[in-house]
């Protein structure tokens, strides 16, 4: 059975994911992941969940020690979701574009109960076929018909899986790559080891909404500076496939320039011998 794994750090009451979730679904399938300190705090508040315990003692990279730490506790088929974000089922609606028909993706309903069922089945297939991919965010509008119900070789952002079963923690880490941006990397980590990505459309993730959440696992004393640092790692070791470009949502928010990678994984074509 899949866990579904929700990261948290200093949001013993606003865990976003877990709005419109049964405190059924919450026992089966929800395992909030939170530190040592915490534990009690949070139970407090989502007492039907599932707990795994991180532990202490985090140092400085507290997002990819966080990261790393769930796929080497957890075993089998995951789901890793930010605790601020909601899954969704993908409503299409065709409308005219340019004259043509555009068949636009947009959010339905939040996923709860048989929506979730149906989900998890999808889920446990593609897993079998891919160990890493993610759900798509809607962020700006798609034709369904290119996308739908996935596309693959796609970056997986914010609510990633792993099939831990077939991979190795110690081989694909983490802890290998740089201090934020941890997703791209982990991507490209894949990617270099030959293995494709799938990036879900049939099901989609929605940020919260309405004001800032404090706490979450990036917090950090100085992330614009961090962050650029990451996305010139990728840039450094990934040049293939990572190009820097300015963050206009952390620059910003910090006030100063930052950057982050424009990341497209795309195969090596290799010419024919004769």
């Amino acid at each position: 059975m899949i866990k579904i794994c929700i990261i948290s750090y200093q949001r013993p009451t606003d865990v976003y994911a877990l709005d419109n979730i049964s405190p059924e679904l919450q026992k089966k399938y929800f395992w909030l992941c939170v530190r040592d300190e915490e534990v009690d705090e949070y139970k407090k508040t989502y007492p039907h969940c599932n707990y795994l315990n991180l532990g202490t003692d985090f140092g400085p990279r507290g997002v990819v020690e966080t990261r790393q730490r769930v796929n080497e506790m957890m075993s089998g088929k995951i789901l890793v979701l930010d605790d601020d974000i909601t899954l969704h089922k993908t409503k299409i609606n065709i409308r005219p574009y340019k004259d043509e028909p555009f068949h636009y993706m947009t959010y339905d309903t939040p996923t709860t109960n048989d929506i979730l069922e149906e989900l998890l089945e999808d889920l446990d297939v593609w897993m079998d076929e891919t160990p890493h991919g993610s759900f798509c965010h809607h962020s700006f509008p798609r034709d369904a018909r290119k996308h739908y119900p996935y596309a693959t070789n796609k970056v997986a952002l914010l609510a990633v899986w792993f099939n831990l079963d077939v991979i190795d923690t110690n081989e694909i880490s983490y802890r290998h790559g740089p201090e934020f941006i941890e997703d791209v990397y982990m991507s490209c980590r894949f990617f270099e080891l030959g293995y494709n990505i799938r990036n879900v459309f049939k099901y989609c993730i929605k940020n919260k909404r309405g004001g800032s959440q404090n706490g979450g696992c990036n917090v950090h004393p100085n992330r614009g500076k961090a962050h650029s640092e990451s996305a010139s790692w990728l840039a450094s070791n990934y040049p293939q496939w990572c190009n820097l470009k300015r963050s206009k949502v952390y620059s910003e928010a910090t006030g100063m320039e930052v950057n982050t990678v424009n990341c497209r994984l795309v195969k090596k074509q290799t010419a024919p011998l004769f």
